[in-house]
């Protein structure tokens, strides 16, 4: 499953709420985030009102003055009906804007030779980027501590065609859960819409060839496609 992604690293302060999966210059630097590092949360603040919170990479448990992330991921087939979850879903759901996002293939290793299997595995990272440089939502549920800190897992999905070839790793081949640009009012809480009709907003992105998807060392050699133009919300 998903255990890093990319964002602008200007998002939170210059976006359009209005419209945020606009591309923008494919030259504008990106950040990364991974489990336990902050990045910004598109959700509704207490007026109804759209804003961008950082947000810490998963729910933590405290062990000895430090915190350790307990979760980073929840599956959409679990969110009504666990007592977990089901608080977060039908109150505190946002959205991560991302320029890409990674999924781990489990790999075999080698011993020096390169022929003899060592038996185990490593993670290679698969990078998936839109081709027209536009930008993803992928479904977040958030909580505040109390600590007053504010903390979110991501949402996962059945994996698509494309994912679903190099996640073998995974039983069950699971994304993340990429929403469709007019699914985004009814997931932030927008629209008057019933908890399982959102829970079924959480389903497979087919890409249908939209995105690329390559091997991490591979993607980092392509060049960054150019800014897709219109409004994609």
């Amino acid at each position: 499953m998903c255990g890093k992604f990319r964002y602008f690293a200007s998002w939170a302060e210059v976006h359009e709420f209005s419209e945020p999966l606009i591309a923008r210059a494919s030259n504008l630097p990106e950040a990364v985030a991974t489990p336990m590092a902050t990045a910004p949360v598109l959700h509704l603040a207490a007026d109804g009102q759209r804003q961008a919170s950082r947000m810490r990479w998963g729910f933590t448990q405290e062990h000895q003055g430090r915190h350790f992330p307990k979760h980073i991921h929840a599956r959409n087939d679990r969110l009504q009906d666990s007592p977990l979850w089901r608080p977060h879903f039908e109150a505190r759901r946002g959205l991560l804007i991302v320029t890409s996002f990674n999924e781990g293939e489990e790999v075999a290793t080698y011993k020096p030779d390169r022929v003899t299997p060592t038996g185990n595995t490593r993670t290679r990272q698969w990078t998936i980027r839109p081709k027209d440089g536009a930008r993803l939502a992928i479904a977040i549920l958030y909580r505040q501590t109390e600590q007053n800190e504010l903390e979110f897992v991501m949402c996962t999905t059945k994996a698509n065609h494309g994912i679903s070839q190099f996640v073998t790793g995974d039983p069950d081949k699971r994304m993340a859960a990429v929403l469709h640009p007019e699914d985004l009012p009814a997931w932030l809480g927008e629209t008057s819409t019933p908890l399982p009709e959102i829970q079924a907003l959480l389903r497979p992105y087919e890409d249908e060839g939209a995105w690329d998807m390559a091997p991490e060392d591979a993607a980092k050699n392509q060049t960054p496609p150019a800014p897709a133009q219109g409004n994609l919300f």
